[in-house]
């Protein structure tokens, strides 16, 4: 039987929501049409866009069938990441990037049927315009790029090309305000190959819009390869002493390349070499693997090995290629032709494993100034709540402070976390301690680095670990090192220290002008980093490791001389990151650091506690999770924290769906995370989507100590779950085996070497489960359940275990004896009766052409039809007298004339159309490109 076409009918998709930046699963459907959403939102990383709130949705377009946002007034020349959140679910994947071309307005579309489309449309109508024409030297390439940077776009030298026309001239038509001066330079894509020019050219823009000729004399440097890609592409990716590293890089040229070479230290010397020979370090050969043409040119792969290395090795390399017969090099990813400005790529050989005492690890996120106020004597700063409101006090410092939480150890104690991580507490400005003045000193406002240090002694004789929250990505403008750059610039020490651009500008913490961003690799600022500050928190303070703000933002070359550093001092402290990405993203740090916060369990809880989602998105997020990151990397799980809203506000302040979702984030792999006040109930005052700015205030407010304004069932319930925790180590580090999922229902296993455990999650219903159907066996024996809860007992009884689940209700059981999960029957029929209806010679009305379950095959079959050939067939199922849902019609064009048969497959939801003079041959067929998305259900019609 020949195939001729197989389309998806209906699916539950499995789609990814992201909080920036990360990607888990959840279950969807789309109608298919584009206004098929409530609502879209944009939020991104530049102002004024923001990571949360809704303060920017789109409209829909029913001419375009998309959604559009308002013009957004944004600076030129930056990249800005950006997300769409459909129906209160961030889109799947990675952050979106579009990088401005020229500081104005532009408008953000929402494509719902190619959600990842990038298109962002300028919205500033300018009444000034000029044209640049310019000739370029006889030795420039004709495959280059010739690029111009301005002071419209930010002097981004990558993003303004020009084009060639026949003549061998490159012109670019630029509008702007009239009047207005351009200050310009051209450069062939990147500023390394910038014209050979100390003054900036300047040319006015006019209504009448003139003509600027000008001609570049030489360029500093003429590319060699339009791009030469490493991206880390090193294997193995964490790598030990038995093993060499293979690395890899992609080249796309138009000339020829023949030859690359790997330049590597051992010894946290910053590698220097070219053309095969090393200056700094050794060099290993790369050599050509395949070279394939292109629409642009050729892609040349090129492979080379790094030999092993022994344990605790941090190795350091940079890549390049070249022409043997020509001149120079072009080096990985930074496209620069010369090694010291080169990206310094980096891995870290080790048995990787991560402090036993993180994993067993219950953690307690304080704060600090909205815990408690222990002493009123250094309130230097503090508002008067009553004075200005809470609202404004919110916004300022409150009190809280380091004897504060001396003062609450009995508290934590008795609630029985292990683990304190404490907001930053550096001298600076903010309450919330993320703009460091001083990185060796404590705020006043907090206390004293003695207090501090009494802390921690404290908690350390309660046997509780204190972990400190690291800002090693930034400083606050404030800071004298960076005060010292911007008076004296290049003739500051510090200069170097951040990154300063051409036009007095300087590079951030995503666009905040009062936070400039260390160039953390610069070596200076990195010693000064990973040999002063990071020692003397750990050594002189005594924490027992960092959480890392903002770990995006140094390079992987950082990291790798930064777990050096602290492993060297000691391999138990522990080191985990805020890396606000996609899971690919946040894995790419294992074996740098040990764990990281897990962005995605937090979106999906919430989205499935707190919003009322399918509980598979718990499932396929765990999954997910076992499946991508390495058994040593400790995923930290949150349900709240200082940058997103309080669950409990998201979940309507329904306790049971704080409970819920506690109970399940304990009972999963991972270390979790509590949120100073949410295991007594905590929520929000003030709704945070009611404000432009500071939306982050409603989820800091000060924690509620009387005991009238405390849950303290919740809090029972708290130590009820820590407890269980500390109980079994089957629920610290034992396996993860998934039993049953629904949308309302999760059963799992966890398991190790002292202990079996069955839990049960039910966000539904009450309803009762026949243990012998959930496993798939057709009875039970000798199997034995203690609820390690309530002690009660079950055994089996008539081949089986009931286990009532009250709505909103959970359970947890030690197991002993014979529970084996079997293989799941499927039921391939799924339906009692199936009719196809269509186009001639079928017909949308009556149900003449019935379909029959074939038992041999497992699918549904049409009788035979003769079709003729070229003329298209529209076709739908109805089964069990419903129309199957999944947007259009189903069509089909038989290639010859003939008799055919329709095939529909219940169990995966698809179909095939078979020329039954070609028997015993399968089709396979062809999926359907739009998937099914969230957003309103299909209706489905009863069939006539």
């Amino acid at each position: 039987m020949k195939r001729l076409s197989l389309i998806f009918l209906s699916l539950l998709l499995l789609v990814s929501t992201f909080m920036p930046t990360f990607a888990q699963s959840v279950y969807g459907q789309w109608s298919g049409d584009a206004d098929g959403y409530e609502s879209v939102v944009l939020r991104g990383s530049v102002a004024p866009l923001k990571w949360d709130g809704d303060d920017h949705p789109l409209l829909f377009n029913k001419e375009d069938g998309v959604w559009i946002s308002e013009p957004i007034n944004l600076p030129g020349g930056q990249k800005v990441e950006y997300k769409f959140v459909y129906d209160g679910e961030w889109m799947p994947g990675a952050n979106l990037e579009y990088t401005t071309p020229q500081a104005g307005a532009y408008q953000f579309v929402f494509h719902p049927e190619n959600e990842r489309h990038v298109d962002v449309r300028p919205a500033t109508e300018y009444d000034g315009e000029l044209t640049l024409q310019v000739e370029v030297p006889e030795a420039t390439p004709d495959w280059v790029v010739v690029t111009v940077g301005s002071n419209m776009n930010n002097y981004n030298y990558s993003i303004t090309r020009m084009n060639k026309g026949e003549d061998g001239l490159y012109t670019i038509h630029l509008k702007g305000p009239a009047g207005e001066e351009l200050h310009y330079r051209y450069a062939l894509g990147d500023s390394k190959y910038q014209e050979e020019r100390d003054e900036l050219r300047k040319a006015s823009f006019s209504e009448e819009g003139a003509i600027i000729e000008d001609t570049v004399q030489a360029w500093k440097g003429i590319p060699i390869a339009s791009n030469v890609s490493h991206d880390f592409n090193h294997s193995p990716f964490i790598p030990s002493e038995n093993d060499d590293v293979t690395i890899t890089a992609e080249v796309e040229h138009n000339g020829p390349i023949t030859d690359g070479g790997i330049y590597f230290t051992t010894d946290r010397a910053s590698p220097e070499g070219a053309r095969g020979e090393a200056r700094v370090g050794q060099a290993v050969e790369m050599n050509i693997v395949s070279t394939n043409e292109s629409s642009h040119g050729y892609v040349t792969i090129l492979e080379g090995t790094i030999p092993a290395q022994s344990n605790k090795t941090p190795v350091k390399y940079k890549v390049d290629v070249w022409d043997e017969d020509g001149e120079g090099s072009q080096f990985a990813d930074t496209n620069s032709l010369e090694s010291g400005a080169a990206t310094e790529f980096a891995y870290y050989v080790d048995d990787f494993k991560s402090p036993e005492w993180a994993k067993d690890a219950v953690i307690y996120h304080i704060f600090v100034d909205r815990f408690k106020d222990g002493n009123k004597d250094n309130n230097y700063d503090t508002v008067n709540v009553d004075e200005i409101g809470l609202e404004d006090a919110l916004k300022d410092w409150m009190g809280g402070d380091l004897e504060g939480i001396i003062e609450k150890l009995d508290y934590l104690d008795e609630l029985g976390v292990n683990t304190l991580y404490l907001s930053p507490v550096f001298e600076g400005p903010y309450s919330h301690g993320y703009h460091p003045i001083d990185f060796l000193d404590v705020d006043k406002n907090f206390g004293s680095l003695d207090v501090l240090k009494e802390l921690i002694d404290k908690a350390h004789a309660r046997d509780m670990k204190v972990i400190y929250d690291m800002v090693p990505n930034h400083s606050s403008d404030e800071s004298p090192f960076f005060q010292d750059a911007l008076k004296n610039g290049k003739d500051s020490p510090y200069y170097d220290w951040y990154t300063f651009y051409e036009n007095g500008s300087y590079e951030t913490f995503y666009g905040v002008e009062s936070l400039p961003q260390l160039n953390n690799d610069n070596q200076e600022t990195r010693d000064y980093m990973l040999k002063e500050v990071i020692p003397f928190w750990l050594e002189k303070v005594n924490f027992d490791g960092y959480r890392l703000d903002y770990a995006k933002g140094p390079s992987y070359s950082f990291w790798v001389d930064f777990r050096h550093a602290v492993k060297q001092l000691d391999e138990d402290y522990y080191i985990f990151g805020e890396i606000w990405d996609n899971r690919d993203k946040i894995n790419s740090y294992a074996g740098k650091l040990d764990g990281a916060l897990d962005f995605g369990f937090h979106d999906t809880f919430k989205s499935t506690f707190a919003r009322n989602g399918s509980m598979r998105n718990v499932s396929n997020l765990v999954k997910d999770n076992v499946a991508t990151y390495h058994p040593e990397y400790i995923l930290s799980s949150f349900l709240d924290n200082h940058d997103v809203p309080r669950f409990l506000y998201e979940a309507g302040n329904d306790t049971n769906k704080l409970k819920l979702a506690s109970f399940t984030q304990f009972m999963l792999p991972g270390s979790p995370m509590i949120y100073y006040g949410t295991e007594v109930g905590m929520s929000q005052s003030g709704n945070h989507h009611d404000y432009s700015d500071w939306k982050d205030r409603w989820y800091r407010e000060m924690m509620p100590w009387k005991e009238e304004e405390q849950d303290l069932d919740l809090f029972a319930h708290y130590q009820e779950i820590i407890s269980l925790r500390d109980t079994y180590s089957a629920l610290r580090t034992g396996t993860f085996e998934e039993i049953f999922v629904n949308d309302d229902v999760l059963i799992f296993e966890r398991e190790d070497k002292d202990s079996r455990l069955l839990v049960l999650v039910n966000k539904g219903a009450k309803q009762t489960f026949d243990l012998a159907e959930v496993y798939h066996q057709d009875r039970l024996t000798n199997v034995r359940l203690e609820n390690a809860l309530t002690q009660e007992k079950k055994t089996t009884k008539k081949g089986t275990i009931e286990i009532t689940m009250e709505a909103q209700g959970f359970k947890i059981f030690e197991v002993s004896g014979k529970l084996v999960k079997g293989e799941e029957k499927v039921d391939y029929k799924k339906y009692e009766a199936g009719v196809l209806r269509g186009s001639e010679p079928l017909s949308w009305e009556n149900n003449d052409q019935s379909l029959l379950f074939d038992e041999k095959e497992n699918v549904w079959k049409s009788e035979a039809i003769e079709l003729e050939a070229g003329k298209l067939v529209e076709f739908k199922f109805v089964m069990d007298g419903e129309w199957l849902p999944g947007g259009d019609n189903l069509t089909f064009t038989p290639d010859v004339d003939g008799a055919y048969q329709f095939v529909f497959d219940a169990t995966v939801t698809k179909a095939d159309v078979r020329k039954l003079d070609e028997p015993g041959i399968r089709g396979n067929g062809k999926a359907l490109e739009t998937p099914v998305r969230k957003g309103h259900k299909m209706k489905l019609e009863k069939a006539s």
